[in-house]
Order: structure tokens, then C-alpha cells, then sequence
């Protein structure tokens, strides 16, 4: 039998004076607040159900205390030294409660305690004090912690998430254990329960051939590894032990930066990539949706990925593929988090929209370290928000439809130049509208015919706060004035700063004359987009049913749209006259908001629209 349990309490597993290190097969320290909680609510809970506050304070007295069982950990032995294979997460939150109840013993004044508990966290070794599980970079952290109870050092790596946990979970310790250890009587009573009641069982891997087969025995049950933490050990696996240490290190270096942006993008950055670089359908699209780690794996993908029992393959992988396109996803998901992006402005444009399908299209396109690669992100995020937001304006926009033209183009600009892609793609968006039109010939990507009736009805909410930033920007870009925030203008819904649809006609009799009297054309023309603006905060609840002459009032002052239907804007504004003559656009003022007003305020949004995306 090549694995040996074995049944140990918290005082035997650190008893050894020997620091473990973290196999490349576990993840990162990721428990959080609910997984600490749940924890520490269990142990109060198992010790309360024993302690009484005049009883014995003694290792006799609380040897007949119900036991506690805190599951398996797995380890391994590799030139001399102990890897834990599975389990470091609970191993870790252990040595950070060790750590508050030396802080707590020391406070209170048990030196003898404190020492005891001191020598479960760290302790001599033959390089000198060692943390029992300060592997990697985390010993800096523990000592911060165990000597001032909080973080105080500034220059710990800001995008490990593993020390980033450790520091925000012992906050949490901190204020729980403070709460319920009260007395000295209580804290010693529970210390040497932990010690001596809280059980594991060992599992030690005697060959560490085995070591793989079970670690992915051990991910089919429990809370279970995500997918790319499965796939480190799949990959690393393949890799001699003596070199495994160099490769598991550019392999943190990557995760750790994908998680700096959002944690939870390194499962959809591999998604990404694999599709990227190797789907063609919309069938073959489908399969990473789930299990991808097993997926690359089938006959069908490993023909054309190369990953399986291939360790030359897994190192070129590491030091190329995964080197290059992790670090081009940070740059370009980072950038598309900023209104003033360095790249381009509209990675950030499609973020608006939640586009983040950009960046399935700037991977195909860049070959690894791809000299056009600025021309290429900033093309196709260009390109993106032509065709998205062209295919909404012309009543031609499906998701479903949409996300089968991303994987076709996906397809057919992967590693193209940028003359071929902007080809590519402006003859993907024509075909896409005249799909949408029936296929009947469309000649331009913007025709007035389909513009015509764009309007409140067929586009959501977003799009047309989206739409109306876009042209609130291009106005004041050219008469020099300072536009709101793209952030209000979007995505805020607050009635203070947040801006709401408003509709220039007003649901009254007023306007129901102007139109006859006729419901469907009254509606029809109030929700095109010539007869809509945005309104901040509170200012659209009060013009909501005011009749044309009052609402002028309320435009005054707000948006450079909205004022272009004042007469007082006109007035000594040459900026605005002379972007009105460079462009050739027939701004003016009603007196009446009827059919017509709207017909020239659509036809208006139409040039305007010519000259952002068309």
C-alpha cells in the first residue's frame, strides 16, 4: 500500500519543528470570511458544548472533551522535505488562529502557554526561525502578523492572493476570538483544547508517482478545485521534479496578475485563450463552457493543443502561450476599466456595454509577441463597437446571432494583419445586417432607411444612455467644453448623479393633438431616438409631463444635447458654430416638438452617428 493514515491532533501536526512546503498542485490560500466564520462558529460551538468557566484548566481535564474532526490532509516526502498535497488551506487557517491565541496568552500574561503555542507556529531549523507553513513568500506576512496583529509592511507583493487572504482572514480571527475568549480561565481552556482535541487524519503519499492520481481523486469530492487549479496540477505534473520549481513559479506570476484584476477571470482568460486560438463552430465553442481541463484532453482537441503527455509541450505552453496572452488579457482588461485608456478608448467603450467578447477577438488576432499588437487591440476594439453598436441602430441585433458572427470572425482574423482583419470585419458587419434584413443587399453599414425607425422600443436601456454619452462626448471634444462622465452618463442609476431616458414629448393632450390624436403614431415617433435625451437624477421626474416651452427650461444648463434645443445656447457660442459649419449639421431650435421636429432631430443623430462609428 503505497499511503499510510494516520489519525493526528493540531499539537502532533506541528510538533515536528519542520516547515511544510505547499505543492504546485494546491492553489493559492483562498478561504474568505465564510469559510473562516463557519470554522470558527463549529469550534466554539464543540467547546462551549464541555467548558465550564470554574472547572479545571488542565490537558487531563480536557482530554474528556468531545473531539473535533477538521478532515484530511495529504502529503508527500521529496528530497527531505514534507509537501503538502491537499489540505494546506485548513493547515493555514489553523497556524492564523495559533497566532491570535499566542497574541491572546501573551496579553493575558501565560508565558508558559504563549511559548507552547509559539513553537506550533515556527521554531528553529537548520536555516535559521522558519513558519511551519511559511512556504514561498508567506513567512513575511506571518511574522507581521504574529508580531503586530495586523499588516504594517508595504512591500509584500501586492497581487499575491494568498497573502492578501491571510491578512484579510486573521482580521476577521482577530475580532471573533476577541469576542468570545473573554477571561484568561476561557482562552487557556480553549487553547489546549485546539491543541489537543481538534483532529486530522494524515494522509501520507509514500510514492510520489501516486502523487498526481490522487490529488485528482481528492478534487471529486468536497468543495472541489476550480478548473485552472486542476490544470496546474495536470500540466506541472508532467514536469521533472527538479524542474518543476521554475515553471511553477512563471505559473504563479500569471495567475497572481489575472487575479489582480478580478479573481475570478483566470478560468474565463483560459476560455479565452483555448477558443481563441483553436475553436472554429459554434459547436466546438460550446465545449469549454464547462470542464475545459478535460476537454483539452479528448483526442479530438489534444490533435491540435498538444498538452497530453507531452511535457516539452507543457514548457513551451508555460514560457510562451501562457506568458504572452496572460499578460496581453491584464492589459487589455485593465485598460478597458479606465475612461481615459492608454491603448485605446474603446476597450473601455465595450466594457460600457459589457462586451468583454473584445477580448476573445484581440487573442486571435496577436500571434505571441506580436509586433502590431498596439494596432490590433485598438482596431479590433474599434471594430467591435462599430459592429455592436451599428447592429443595435439598425434594428439588426440578436445575441444569438451576434455571438455566431464573434466566433466566425473569430475564426477567420485569428493571427491576420491589421488590413486583413478591418476587411474581414467590416464585410462580417454587412453581411450581418443583411441577414438580419433578410438578405436583402446591404450596401453601407449605416442606412438611413433602417436608422429611420431606430427608437426606445428596440434598444435597451443601456445602449441608449451608451449612445447618447458617445454623442455628448463628440460635441463637447469639439467646442472645448468638458463632458459629464461616461460612468454617470452609463452605468450610474442614482438618482442624484445618475442619468434616466427622457422622453421631449410628454404623455399629455397637447402632444396627443399634435399627432392627431392617433396612439400608434404618437408613440412611434416619442420613442425614437430623435425625440429622447438623458435628464440627471431628479430633473427627469420633474419634467416628465410638462409641456414643450417648460421643458426647454429644465434643458438649459444640462447635457450639450439637451442645449441644442435652447435658443439661448446659440447665442455668442462660435465654437459650437463653427463645429456646427465643419461638419455640416443642421442644429436648430423648435418652437413645436412635433413629427417633424423629430424626423430632423433623427435625420441629425444620424450624421452625428456617421461620424463616430460609420
Amino acid at each position: 500500500m503505497s499511503i499510510i493514515p494516520e489519525a493526528q491532533t493540531i499539537d502532533k501536526l506541528f510538533a515536528v519543528h519542520k516547515p511544510y512546503s505547499i505543492d504546485f498542485y494546491q492553489r493559492d490560500y483562498l478561504w474568505r470570511k465564510e469559510h473562516i466564520e463557519k470554522l470558527l462558529e463549529d469550534l466554539f460551538y464543540r467547546f462551549n458544548l464541555e467548558y465550564k468557566s470554574d472547572g479545571d484548566v488542565t490537558e487531563e481535564a480536557i482530554s474528556k472533551y468531545d473531539w473535533y474532526y477538521l478532515n484530511a490532509y495529504v502529503t508527500d516526502e521529496h528530497h527531505g522535505n514534507t509537501f503538502i498535497v491537499d489540505g494546506q488551506q485548513r493547515l493555514t487557517s489553523i497556524t492564523l488562529i495559533l497566532i491570535k491565541l499566542y497574541r491572546l496568552s501573551k496579553q493575558c500574561g501565560l508565558q508558559n502557554l504563549s511559548g507552547v503555542i509559539d513553537d506550533h507556529i515556527a521554531g528553529k531549523t537548520l536555516t535559521g526561525r522558519d513558519f511551519w507553513m511559511g512556504h514561498g513568500n508567506r513567512k513575511d506576512a506571518l511574522e507581521d502578523l504574529l508580531t503586530n496583529g495586523k499588516q504594517t509592511k508595504d512591500d509584500l507583493p501586492k497581487t499575491d492572493i494568498s497573502i492578501k487572504n491571510l491578512y484579510q482572514n486573521y482580521t476577521i480571527i482577530d475580532k471573533e476570538m476577541d469576542g468570545f475568549l473573554t477571561d484568561a480561565h476561557k482562552l487557556e481552556a480553549f487553547s489546549i483544547y485546539f491543541l489537543c482535541k481538534v483532529m486530522l487524519i494524515k494522509i501520507h503519499i509514500m510514492d510520489a508517482n501516486d502523487v498526481p492520481m490522487v490529488f485528482e481523486v481528492i478534487n471529486d469530492r468536497g468543495e472541489r478545485l476550480k478548473p485552472y487549479e486542476v490544470l496546474k496540477g495536470k500540466l506541472l505534473g508532467q514536469i521533472d521534479t527538479n524542474e518543476v520549481d521554475s515553471y511553477h513559479s512563471i505559473w504563479q506570476k500569471h495567475i497572481h496578475c489575472i487575479q489582480g484584476v478580478y479573481e475570478g477571470d483566470v478560468d474565463t482568460f483560459f476560455r479565452f485563450y483555448l477558443r481563441s486560438k483553436y475553436v472554429n463552430t459554434q459547436a466546438e465553442y460550446r465545449e469549454f463552457d464547462g470542464e475545459y481541463h478535460k476537454t483539452i484532453y479528448e483526442q479530438k482537441w489534444d490533435e491540435n493543443i498538444h498538452l497530453k503527455q507531452n511535457t516539452l509541450g507543457v514548457k513551451q505552453f508555460i514560457k510562451g502561450d501562457l506568458s504572452y496572452y496572460a499578460n496581453l488579457y491584464v492589459k487589455v482588461i485593465t485598460d478597458s476599466k479606465e475612461e481615459s485608456s492608454q491603448i485605446s478608448p474603446h476597450l473601455f467603450y465595450n466594457d460600457l456595454n459589457a462586451q468583454d467578447r473584445q477580448f476573445l477577438l484581440i487573442m486571435s488576432a496577436c500571434k505571441i509577441n506580436d509586433e502590431d499588437e498596439a494596432s490590433k487591440i485598438n482596431l479590433i476594439a474599434r471594430l467591435f463597437d462599430k459592429h455592436f453598436t451599428l447592429l443595435q441602430l439598425m434594428g439588426a441585433y440578436d445575441s444569438n446571432q451576434f455571438t455566431e458572427s464573434l466566433i466566425s470572425l473569430n475564426k477567420n482574423i485569428r493571427d491576420r494583419s491589421c488590413e486583413e482583419i478591418e476587411k474581414i470585419y467590416n464585410e462580417q458587419i454587412i453581411a450581418d445586417i443583411s441577414a438580419a434584413k433578410g438578405g436583402v443587399e446591404v450596401k453601407t453599414p449605416l442606412e438611413w432607411n433602417y436608422f429611420r425607425d431606430a427608437s426606445n422600443h428596440n434598444l435597451g436601456i443601456r445602449f441608449i444612455r451608451y449612445y447618447f454619452a458617445r454623442i455628448e462626448h463628440f460635441i463637447a471634444e469639439h467646442i472645448n467644453k468638458t463632458p459629464e462622465n461616461y460612468y454617470n452618463l452609463v452605468r450610474n442609476t442614482g438618482s442624484v448623479y445618475g442619468y434616466h431616458v427622457e422622453h421631449i414629448i410628454a404623455n399629455n393632450e397637447e402632444n396627443w393633438e399634435l399627432f392627431g390624436n392617433d396612439e400608434e403614431l404618437f408613440h412611434t415617433e416619442r420613442d425614437k431616438l430623435g425625440a429622447l435625451l438623458l435628464l440627471k437624477g431628479k430633473s427627469n421626474q420633474s419634467s416628465s409631463n410638462e409641456v414643450y416651452s417648460e421643458k426647454l427650461k429644465t434643458y438649459t444648463g444640462t447635457l450639450l444635447w439637451n442645449q441644442t434645443l435652447c435658443p439661448d445656447f446659440y447665442h455668442s457660442n462660435k465654437d459650437f458654430d463653427d463645429f456646427r459649419q465643419e461638419f455640416k449639421l443642421d442644429f436648430k431650435t423648435y418652437d413645436v416638438f412635433d413629427d417633424n421636429a423629430v424626423l430632423e432631430r433623427q435625420k441629425l443623430l444620424f450624421e452625428l452617428t456617421k461620424l463616430i462609428w460609420a
